[in-house]
């Protein structure tokens, strides 16, 4: 059985498409990250969320930066920051992140958390299983930066925002990546109408998918 099959019949072949190409990307060796240290972040991710509310990573100059595991205790505490204290992420916490284990590393950190979270709170809502993580795949990451980035859209490095919000271009550092949490985003939002002020092929309207997504962010102290 591919996974996300339970899911049929509950969400559009759309959504679980993208929920597939995430899962079949998310083991392999990224840019920058192993396909065991990809698992690694996914799976800190899972282990910290939900959580208590006075569970608080508190300062990363605390955390031990190497061990003998996957991830160092540092790796895994940006990773529980990322995932579920993103208000709290301030030019000082991203300068200490990107010092200790360089901006694209922390690129694709981000964006692995983002399809982890987002697919997985989906699940959690629709009273499903949350869907076992893929096994990783040997091999060594392919350090390959992409070109063309800018300064000054974002905390770090960019592609311009020509046309674009902001937050589409926010993780491109992590090229791959973010394209397939853009691919999340565009599925489970507007499919292909974005630009449509009446929406038809969702069960809430416009305006009321635009509501929530506000309060959301607004919940969330969105960055943007």
């Amino acid at each position: 059985m591919k996974p996300f099959e339970p899911l049929q019949g509950k969400l559009s072949t759309e959504i679980i498409e993208s929920f597939q190409i995430v899962w079949d990307h998310l083991g392999l060796p990224g840019s920058w990250w192993t396909g065991k240290e990809r698992i690694g972040i996914a799976s800190e991710v899972r282990q910290s969320n939900p959580r208590k509310l006075w569970e608080k990573v508190g300062e990363l100059e605390n955390y031990d930066k190497d061990s003998g595991e996957i991830l160092s205790p540092y790796v895994k505490a940006v990773v529980r920051i990322v995932a579920n204290e993103t208000s709290n992420i301030d030019q000082q916490i991203y300068d200490e992140i990107i010092n200790t284990i360089g901006d694209d590393k922390y690129a694709e950190l981000a964006a692995v958390v983002t399809q982890v979270v987002a697919i997985d709170h989906l699940c959690d809502a629709l009273g499903m299983e949350r869907e076992p993580l893929p096994d990783p795949k040997e091999g060594d990451p392919r350090l390959e930066r992409p070109g063309g980035l800018v300064d000054g859209v974002a905390f770090l490095p960019t592609f311009t925002a020509d046309n674009l919000p902001h937050v589409a271009v926010s993780l491109s550092l992590a090229q791959a990546d973010n394209a397939r949490r853009m691919l999340l985003v565009r599925a489970m939002y507007s499919g292909s109408s974005f630009g449509e002020m009446i929406w038809e092929h969702r069960n809430l309207t416009r305006p009321q998918i635009e509501l929530v997504a506000a309060r959301t962010s607004a919940l969330n102290e969105c960055f943007y």
